[in-house]
């Protein structure tokens, strides 16, 4: 096959034949000289699929018949570039005129003329000799007699024919192509107007699509083999396309894969895969066309993403099916969500636990032939493995993230491009490149310029272990830019996973894998690139599990060391938020850190809130009020309001036992939307109680010796 543009050209010599078929060819031909006689006619039928190869095979045997035998004349007759029935009749006889000798055949020409005057009332109007051929035609008729039978035309025409003493071959293709009336006509001509003795004819045709044809025009009846009897009475040589064995499907398939093959370095090649498919392709690719035009498509697709972009492996399997079931193809896109995941998104109740109602394809398949179902189905679980049936292991499915069943890359194997709603996985590569040589600039810009689809795409991406750095000096460069890219983001809590966390845990799994013999100030100074105690607080949350992963045994002495760092800055800024009293900024997330600091040292914290209240700059309504949260309902927009349940149990760890008057103030009503200090120290009154006293610790009993004293 050659390269570049494919144009289903068939092959004009037996020189191109790559599928051994010229010994065929040869054969044919001889049986068409062998068999041709002055005194008769013969009528060869080569029949195959569409796209067998049919007119490359009948163009073998013209050049091998002209070759051996020089005598030969050969006409080629074009049923289905016809409009209408005398089109049809006026293509065949100017054919079968054009391959005579113009003086000596000029006799035949107006025998024959008159021949189709009396076949067809509409005849005179056939240009058979020159370019009128209605005087002649009178003439012609006008020497046979006013109105000659059929059968003294047909034999004029014929001595005429014989006098010459040329053998005729009249090439029929695609007779397949017409419709039912047409085909008819054509089959009309053969069998009776052409058959003109020392003439042989070769038609092409697909059986199938043939047989199919005659059914719809009401000529025979579908289901008694009345089509293939009609077929018997004008085919009397019934010759067949050699069908492709299964290795020259490989070969001509490979071939065509490897001109468009390519690699990616490190995922390996998807050889392996496609042959374990091996038996859908020869399923469904059966004949030297539908292997071409299936190469030919692969040659336009695979090269408008680059291979890191998508998984060429799903490229190829989509194709197939796009060549060979278009419906279903169509059909994929409505069923994203099914097939991807596996589920309808239904749950399923029953027995002791709860799951969701599995995807069922089989409706979907429908629209595949029932013969090829298992193929599709195939093809189908190859590209979406978690549609796959209860026992099925071998899937054949592409372990790349960039497969057709990782939602996020999905759209890019229907629109083959990057769409607005995505991002190149090479430009996020760059800039996390970027960012591990100490280059901010283009990992800030991809985020600040996003919008939050597309935000979360650059994490799941930037995130993924081919992009992490190698070394330590690389992970502290990349953390600290990513502490700008966190500066930047919003702290909305409602979600699930913000990009707030998301930035947080890339981050996390940068540090934890830092050399446990790192001092701690390096890890503090990315740490206090993130802007706020809380925002530090909540980073180091998320490392804290990184670090206790990866250090199963003993803690880096670096965790340690950092740790009580953060724990001290954060009760200091607690501290000094408390003393801010009703003028501390609202958004500063105290809770974070009161929670932080309880956690490792709950009882210096304890005791310097103690302190703050004794020295009367603190108030037990202002340490409540930073014990009163906010909520907001998820979805739309955020609508914060005063929770009413207070975090009695905290205030219980951190406010002195004891009575005090302001526990008794009577409740007040207050806007539930107003998150000012103010009003939250109002909103706590009259609705926190005084923490329980500690337990007494029970006295130790004296020593028995002194019992009795």
């Amino acid at each position: 096959m050659a390269e570049g543009t494919w144009t289903d050209e068939a092959l004009r010599s037996g020189k191109g034949d790559t599928l051994g078929r010229l010994a065929y060819a040869r054969r044919a031909a001889e049986l068409i000289h062998s068999t041709h006689s002055f005194e008769s006619s013969a009528v060869f039928g080569l029949s195959g699929p569409w796209g067998s190869g049919k007119t490359s095979l009948v163009n073998m045997i013209v050049e091998e018949l002209v070759t051996a035998h020089s005598k030969w004349e050969v006409a080629r007759f074009t049923p289905w570039a016809t409009s209408d029935i005398l089109g049809l009749l006026s293509e065949f006889y100017a054919s079968l005129a054009e391959v005579l000798p113009k003086k000596k055949g000029e006799q035949f020409r107006r025998a024959l003329a008159v021949t189709a005057t009396v076949a067809a009332p509409a005849a005179n109007l056939i240009p058979i000799v020159g370019g009128v051929a209605a005087e002649g035609v009178r003439t012609a008729g006008d020497a046979l007699g006013k109105s000659p039978s059929w059968q003294a035309a047909f034999k004029k025409a014929s001595d005429e024919l014989k006098d010459l003493g040329k053998p005729i071959l009249v090439v029929v293709d695609d007779i397949d192509r017409l419709h039912g009336d047409e085909l008819t006509a054509l089959l009309k001509v053969v069998r009776l107007l052409g058959r003109f003795d020392g003439v042989q004819y070769l038609l092409a045709y697909d059986d199938e699509t043939l047989y199919r044809s005659m059914n719809a025009s009401g000529a025979v009846n579908p289901h008694d083999g009345s089509a293939e009897r009609y077929m018997e009475k004008i085919v009397q040589y019934p010759l067949f396309v050699p069908p492709l064995l299964q290795h020259q499907q490989l070969s001509r398939l490979n071939a065509g894969l490897l001109s468009i093959s390519r690699e990616i370095a490190g995922e390996g090649a998807y050889e392996d895969r496609l042959g374990g498919l091996v038996d859908c392709f020869s399923s469904l690719l059966t004949t030297p066309r539908a292997i071409d035009r299936y190469v030919a498509q692969l040659r336009h697709h695979i090269p408008l993403l680059p291979p890191d972009e998508v998984d060429d492996g799903d490229v190829h399997i989509l194709t197939l099916i796009r060549v060979s079931f278009p419906a279903l193809f169509s059909a994929i896109p409505r069923y994203k969500s099914e097939l991807i995941s596996g589920h309808t998104g239904d749950i399923k109740f029953g027995g002791d636990s709860l799951e969701y109602e599995p995807f069922d394809i089989d409706p979907l398949l429908e629209v595949v032939p029932p013969q090829l179902r298992g193929v599709a189905r195939r093809l189908m679980v190859s590209l979406f493995p978690n549609i796959r049936a209860t026992g099925q292991f071998s899937t054949f499915a592409s372990s790349r993230r960039q497969s057709v069943h990782y939602g996020e890359y999905f759209d890019r194997y229907f629109a083959m491009g990057i769409l607005d709603h995505d991002v190149s996985d090479a430009t996020v590569a760059a800039a996390v490149e970027a960012a591990i040589r100490g280059d901010a600039t283009p990992l800030t810009d991809l985020f600040a310029t996003s919008t939050d689809e597309i935000r979360g795409l650059v994490l799941s991406k930037g995130a993924s272990p081919a992009n992490q750095p190698s070394t330590d000096v690389g992970r502290i460069h990349l953390a600290e830019v990513l502490a700008g890219v966190a500066n930047q983001l919003p702290s909305d809590d409602r979600g699930l996973l913000t990009d707030l966390d998301q930035v947080f845990g890339w981050t996390a799994d940068l540090l934890g894998g830092i050399d446990e013999d790192t001092s701690p100030s390096v890890i503090v100074d990315v740490l206090r690139k993130l802007a706020t105690q809380p925002l530090r607080i909540r980073a180091w949350r998320r490392l804290e599990n990184s670090v206790r992963r990866t250090f199963l045994e003993k803690l880096p002495p670096w965790y340690i060391a950092v740790t009580k760092q953060l724990v001290q800055e954060a009760a200091d800024d607690l501290l000094q938020h408390l003393k801010q009293g009703d003028a501390a900024p609202t958004s500063s997330g105290v809770g974070y850190q009161i929670h932080f600091v309880l956690r490792h040292d709950a009882e210096g914290l304890r005791s310097r809130v103690h302190e703050l209240l004794d020295s009367t700059d603190v108030d037990l309504a202002i340490l409540a009020s930073r014990l009163v949260s906010a909520r907001s309902t998820t979805g739309g927009k955020p609508n914060w309001q005063l929770s009413p349940d207070f975090d009695q149990e905290t205030f219980n760890q951190l406010a002195p036992p004891g009575d005090d008057p302001w526990y008794h103030e009577p409740v007040q009503k207050v806007d539930l939307h107003d998150l000012s200090w103010v009003n939250r120290r109002r909103f706590a009154a009259g609705r926190v109680s005084s923490p329980p006293a500690p337990p007494a610790v029970p006295e130790a009993d004296p020593p028995a010796h002194a019992q009795g004293d």
